[in-house]
Formats: structure tokens, C-alpha cells, sequence
């Protein structure tokens, strides 16, 4: 008989959903299965998952590497980028010491420059980003940058990449897509069903999922539960409902979430990498 778990519980699963898959990218390298790290949403997952590799979000939400990141970039650059580096230097990050590859693009002048010093001890590749979507030498630009990038891991790798292996990818990668985007959209009910916080632990402990299948239908179900819970009337207090957009959410900077919530208002919509910006489109 199958045993059905109180959402609570299965919220606290995905808080604790990164923890887990330390051990889990082990396993993958462990059975040859390559594994690709990336820090941004501009890298498209779906060409790795094509040729069978394992994609990985490195570290970057703590600031406890900072002070071994300084002793090579400036001060004052932005935390997220210090982070990351320091989590690399350091090896702290399990993520980044088992990635055969780093994939990085070209955000910021900071990130340039800390690819720079990191491709010094680790295979690095950075995409070059248009600054505009919308005239045509931006969208060549873009297109080709995504082709070189399926070209530079078919050869690290040795493993042709076919159409209809990328289309099979992109089919799955746009159906986890809506499934992340049906359960943050509880927080369009009002009053909410749930926390900020309880929205965030899921959406941010889903990018650490390697199965994807069950990833998604995990997503769904729990989005159905909500919605059911909600027409029964389990509803939180009203109080004023909050975006959030701007950098990624997670780890140490869900201190924005608390401190929002604890002096009287809700997190309904996360407009962020972590949320809707990698998602909706």
C-alpha cells in the first residue's frame, strides 16, 4: 500500500533535496555517466542531456568561501560571484570537484574575470551573450553560441549529439518547465495556500533532481493537492502579497523570504533565476 505523505513533509524533502544529491552526482560519475556544471540559466541543459551527461547547479549561496575568493578578486565584487569562486578554489563545492566541465557565459564583467581565474585548474567553457534579444545579428549571434556549445561537448566527450536525441531532451526539459511553473502558481491563490518559503524550498530543491520523469510528476501532484486543499479552505491569513525578482534565491539568501514573512507580508511570486525568468519562456 502505498504510503501518501503530508505536504510539510514532503516540502522538508526538497529543503533537504541538495544535501542528497552530493552523494547522488558521486554515483553518476562513479558509473561514468559525465556531469556538467553550470551557474546560470543561459546554459541550455537539454544539449547535455542529449548526449546522456548530468547537469549539476554549482555553489554559490554562502558566504563563508568569500575570504578565500578575495585573495585573487577584488573586494569589490558582488558576493554571488565570490561565492561561486571560492566554492571553486576551495573545493567546498562536491558539485564543481566532480564536474568534468564548467559551463559559464558572459553575465557580467565580474563572472568574465572569475572564469578566467578558474579556468586555470578547471576545464571552463564560457558563452559569449548577446546584449539584445531582439534584432537579428543578437539572435545569430546567440544560435551560434549554442551551436559551438554542443560542439565543445561533443568533442570533451567523444558522444555525437543527433536531432533526435536534442528533441527528445527539449520535450522533457519543457515539460519539467510547466510542471515548476503549475506548482509556483499556487501563489497566484488568494489568500495563499502556502509560505514563500514552502514555494521556495520546492522550486529551488527541484533543480538538485536528476530523474526528471519523476521530478515532474512529483510537481504535479503536489501542485493538485494544494489547489484541493485550498477549495477545502485551508488558507493562509491575509497580508500583502510580495515578489520577488532580481539575483537567484537559495541557500543564504533565503534570509530575504524569512525576513519578509516574519514582519507581516507573504512571497507569492519568485520573477528570479530561481523562479519564473528561467522558466516561463
Amino acid at each position: 500500500m502505498e504510503i501518501i505523505k503530508d505536504l510539510p513533509e514532503v516540502f522538508e524533502e526538497f529543503a533537504e533535496q541538495r544535501q542528497k544529491s552530493f552523494l547522488a552526482v558521486k554515483q553518476l560519475k562513479d558509473k561514468g555517466i559525465p556531469v556538467i556544471g553550470s551557474y546560470c540559466t543561459y546554459f541550455r541543459k537539454e544539449i547535455a542531456m542529449a548526449m546522456g551527461a548530468a547537469t549539476v547547479s554549482l555553489c554559490s549561496t554562502s558566504d563563508e568561501t568569500i575570504p578565500a575568493a578575495e585573495k585573487d578578486l577584488p573586494r569589490n565584487l558582488c558576493p554571488l560571484i565570490k561565492s561561486s569562486y571560492g566554492f571553486a578554489k576551495t573545493d567546498k563545492c562536491p558539485f564543481f570537484y566532480f564536474s568534468d566541465v564548467v559551463v559559464g557565459e558572459t553575465t557580467c564583467d565580474g563572472k568574465k574575470k572569475m572564469y578566467e581565474y578558474m579556468d586555470e585548474f578547471k576545464a571552463v567553457h564560457v558563452m559569449q551573450l548577446p546584449n539584445s534579444a531582439s534584432d537579428d545579428a543578437s539572435r545569430a549571434l546567440w544560435k551560434a553560441e549554442i551551436l559551438r556549445l554542443q560542439k565543445a561537448v561533443e568533442d570533451r566527450f567523444g558522444t555525437p549529439i543527433t536531432e533526435a536525441a536534442l528533441r527528445e531532451a527539449i520535450i522533457l526539459k519543457n515539460r519539467e518547465r510547466r510542471a515548476l511553473a503549475n506548482f509556483y502558481r499556487v501563489g497566484q491563490l488568494n489568500p495563499p495556500a502556502l509560505s514563500g518559503s514552502d514555494i521556495l524550498k520546492v522550486v529551488y530543491g527541484a533543480t538538485f533532481r536528476f530523474d526528471k520523469a519523476a521530478l515532474i510528476d512529483e510537481l504535479n501532484d503536489m501542485a493538485d493537492r494544494v489547489r484541493q486543499q485550498w477549495q477545502e479552505g485551508k488558507r493562509l491569513e491575509a497580508r500583502p502579497r510580495i515578489l520577488i525578482t532580481g539575483c537567484p534565491i537559495g541557500g543564504a539568501a533565503e534570509k530575504v523570504v524569512k525576513a519578509i514573512e516574519d514582519n507581516g507580508g507573504w512571497v507569492v511570486g519568485f520573477e528570479n533565476c530561481t523562479g519564473a525568468k528561467a522558466t516561463e519562456r
